[in-house]
């Protein structure tokens, strides 16, 4: 549980839709930059599981490759740190090294989701995995929350960009680095049977249930175009440029506080439902972005982290729920990969921002969540958890 608690709060220095958009906006990247550098840390770690599957599903303990991968994720993180202490003289050159390192996490990260995966479903009942991952989510974001003060606090440090970004990401470089550790510690039981598995593009279509799905997921990636944007918006259209911390700490505390009701929801209803409440409020947030006076937009971050956080632990245990024992690398790899190359679709965001303005992203989106929610009404109802 501690490894969750500590990635948690290496999230909320790295946070894509607050922190890394403020530090493009402030080094004056054009928008498809703002919507790229989010992009590459969720993407890239979706889009490599489906040709990693095989090899994965052939491993009798899976946690192995994990921990090999965990020194390469933080070396790139950490190439990301440096590069803000060493290159602020430089913007292109500190843009190019993001962008780098960001990718490179991303790509390592995704050979270590499928082993992640398959030891959590190994190790943790199926009637336990929402409830842990709220409670990891509860925990974990009171320390995000504690560190939105933190992010507050160094941003108003009287020190030249980008140094107080660099001090965060260092920070969220060592909290990922001992919580990434302390999860390879895991004692994952063999698998009695390995079998190796066959990959298809269209294994989703011979299974009714799994394409229903997917359609969701793909509804709500295309529609998380504009999650970076809100707070690009603010820096730049809004002026709010020393409210950043204050809004990471308004974010993590309704992702926090509403993991309270994730977790009583989840278990009488199960997982569908907190995808359906997460697609209607994703749907709401964006035209009530254009409508909020400035001094209200906080409303806006509040919103995402409690939509954000249902949509997250509803689509997870959706899948590792839905998946049979037997094929469940082959679901979660085919999945996320699918979904991983959709996750681009903030640059998509960021080059409609560029043609007419924030609102462009912002209406797409709400009409994305919209279509996800209708869709997301034929999921098929799992027991609840």
């Amino acid at each position: 549980m501690l490894n969750g608690w500590l990635v948690m709060l290496g999230d909320a220095f790295f946070n894509g839709s607050i922190v890394l958009a403020s530090f493009a906006a402030k080094l004056g990247a054009a928008n498809w930059v703002v919507g790229l550098l989010p992009s590459l840390l969720t993407a890239g770690s979706m889009v490599p599981q489906v040709f990693i599957a095989p090899y994965v599903a052939r491993l009798p303990v899976k946690v192995t490759l994990y921990r090999r991968m965990a020194s390469l994720r933080v070396a790139s993180l950490g190439m990301v740190a440096l590069g803000g202490f060493f290159l602020g003289h430089k913007p292109e050159l500190l843009l190019w090294v993001f962008v780098v390192g960001l990718g490179l996490n991303g790509f390592f990260t995704g050979f270590s989701s499928l082993p992640f995966w398959e030891t959590v479903a190994k190790t943790i009942p199926m009637e336990r995995r929402a409830a842990l991952f709220s409670m990891r989510n509860l925990v974990g974001g009171g320390l995000a929350f504690l560190a939105g003060f933190v992010v507050r606090q160094v941003l108003e440090l009287p020190l030249p960009f980008p140094y107080p970004y660099a001090i965060l990401f260092t920070l969220g470089t060592l909290a990922f680095a001992y919580g990434w550790h302390l999860f390879g510690q895991i004692e994952e039981p063999p698998d009695r049977h390995v079998r190796p598995e066959r990959i298809s593009l269209g294994l989703p279509f011979r299974d009714f249930y799994f394409r229903r799905f997917l359609r969701v997921r793909v509804l709500l990636a295309l529609a998380g175009m504009v999650e970076p944007f809100y707070a690009a918006y603010a820096v730049r259209n809004l002026g709010h440029k020393g409210e950043i911390g204050l809004y990471l700490m308004v974010y993590t505390l309704a992702s926090v506080l509403s993991n309270l009701f994730w977790i009583r929801l989840s278990r009488r209803f199960g997982s569908r439902s907190l995808i359906l409440v997460g697609a209607a409020l994703g749907a709401l947030t964006p035209p009530l972005a254009l409508l909020l006076p400035p001094s209200s937009f906080w409303l806006v971050f509040a919103l995402q982290g409690v939509y954000l956080s249902a949509i997250g632990v509803g689509t997870a245990t959706y899948l590792v729920n839905l998946a049979p024992t037997e094929a469940r690398s082959s679901y979660i790899g085919l999945s996320n990969t699918i979904v991983g190359l959709l996750s681009f679709s903030p640059v998509l965001g960021g080059l409609l921002a560029d043609q007419v303005g924030y609102a462009g992203p912002m209406l797409v989106a709400a009409l994305g969540y919209a279509w996800a929610l209708y869709a997301g009404r034929r999921l098929k109802l799992l027991e609840a958890i």
